[in-house]
């Protein structure tokens, strides 16, 4: 990754508690077994450092490197070099795995068992007592809305429904940090909207939530944080990657819009302008009431302003076509 993305990161994380820590990781797939002339290297040289209570969105092409390294932060896999840390303990240890809730994008259930018997297998696994296990699968039958579903088997489950089951085993015992692999696969839009307001719910108890999603508009309601990943590399970090580029100020008026432009505004912030509509380009918000005020000073008859910013699609498709 940049020293400059390096930089952003500690600066945004040292005042707060760090949860989330890679150092230098890299993975390289097949390198053993079928040559290093045929060896993917998914991930490389990647640090990170994310804190309590943020969601990042984890966001790149396909095979740009989400899932092995959400697979890495879990301790699934073991890098060829570099490190990681949850809770400043080192993932794969016991102490790690009791603070990480993981949710993979497909999950496999036993299609026989109902997801209340799924739910209280997971809870004996992690070594709950019989109150407990019975208390525990309540909580998340609720807090998913599987109530209707809790008791029929997992055969005839939607793949929406697998979803929330799946989110349900990752919530277990309230974990401190949360990794989710595209978990809005297959949810209606009300499950969409659902989830979307229970990670903010544990977003603001002080979860940590890492996300790997294609539905960019989605992420862009939960969190102005991302990490964009480019093969198997870190190329943008943070908030400041939807604030790069300079907005455009749409200001529709009853006419007269190419006289007062050219008696007002400089030629370089005029992007276009006809006799009913100019788009003029600022640099951040706190211009546009300067802007009106100079433009209804100068004769406009204003009828509507809209400022336009990138959006988090916009940022992808920059950045995608930037390292393309």
């Amino acid at each position: 990754m940049s020293k400059e993305a390096d930089q952003e990161m500690t600066h945004n994380t040292d005042k707060q508690t760090t949860v989330v820590e890679c150092e230098r990781l890299t993975k390289v797939y097949g390198s053993v077994w079928t040559g290093r002339s045929k060896a993917v290297c998914a991930i490389r040289d990647v640090s990170l450092s994310v804190s309590k209570g943020q969601i990042v969105g984890l966001i790149g092409p396909n095979g740009a490197g989400k899932t092995t390294l959400l697979n890495l932060i879990a301790g699934l896999i073991l890098p060829n070099q570099g490190r990681v840390s949850i809770c400043t303990h080192p993932a794969r240890s016991i102490e790690a795995r009791r603070r990480l809730g993981y949710m993979p994008e497909s999950s496999a259930f036993q299609n026989r068992y109902s997801a209340r018997a799924v739910l209280q297998y997971h809870a004996g696994l992690m070594g709950l007592s019989r109150s407990e296990i019975a208390a525990e699968v309540d909580r998340l039958i609720h807090a998913l809305k599987l109530e209707e579903f809790a008791n029929r088997p997992c055969s005839g489950f939607s793949q929406g429904m697998r979803q929330r089951l799946a989110l349900a085993i990752a919530l277990m015992k309230n974990p401190d940090v949360l990794l989710l692999d595209e978990p809005s696969n297959g949810l209606d839009p009300v499950g969409i909207v659902e989830l979307r307001n229970l990670l903010k719910q544990l977003r603001e108890s002080g979860t940590t939530i890492l996300i790997s999603s294609h539905r960019l508009g989605e992420l862009e309601k939960m969190t102005s944080n991302y990490i964009f990943l480019y093969r198997g590399q870190i190329v943008s970090f943070g908030d400041r990657i939807t604030c790069d580029q300079p907005g455009r100020l749409r200001v529709e008026l009853l006419s007269d819009g190419r006289r007062i432009a050219e008696r007002i505004l400089s030629p370089t912030k005029v992007l276009n302008a006809s006799d009913t509509e100019l788009v003029i380009t600022v640099s951040e918000p706190k211009e546009v009431p300067a802007l009106v005020r100079e433009l209804v000073e100068g004769g406009a008859e204003i009828t509507g302003v809209t400022l336009q910013t990138e959006n988090i699609e916009d940022v992808f498709l920059r950045l995608y076509n930037k390292n393309n």
